[in-house]
């Protein structure tokens, strides 16, 4: 006999010694739930990711625009164009109001969907 022989045979006659144990009747129900927290914890956890991801990013962007305002200098406002701010206003609330509703048709729709 080799080793792994030797090995092997010891092996089983310990297995054979154990006493034989009848698993819980809610193991399974007990290992789902810990795997289905595991699966949002994950979730949860991408999702602060992505959230931080896009905040750096866009800070990341508000600083290069400051930069270039101080690096090329800022932009003289002509006080004769004053009335056409109200509509650039309109237009950025519009904008911010589309955003606002697709980020809602979007969490209703990953809710049904998912």
């Amino acid at each position: 006999m080799n080793k792994d022989e030797e090995r092997e045979k010891k092996l089983k006659d310990l297995f054979n010694r154990m006493p034989r144990e009848e698993i819980p009747v809610d193991f399974r129900q007990k290992v789902m739930q810990q795997i289905y927290a595991e699966s949002v914890r994950i979730k949860k956890r991408n999702e602060r990711f992505g959230l931080l991801s896009i905040i750096a990013a866009s800070l990341l962007i508000i600083v290069l625009a400051a930069a270039s305002i101080v690096y090329l200098g800022l932009p003289k406002i002509e006080w004769t164009s004053l009335p056409s701010i109200p509509f650039y206003l309109y237009i950025g609330a519009l904008a911010l109001l589309l955003l606002f509703g697709d980020y809602k048709l979007r969490e209703s729709y990953k809710k049904k969907h998912s």
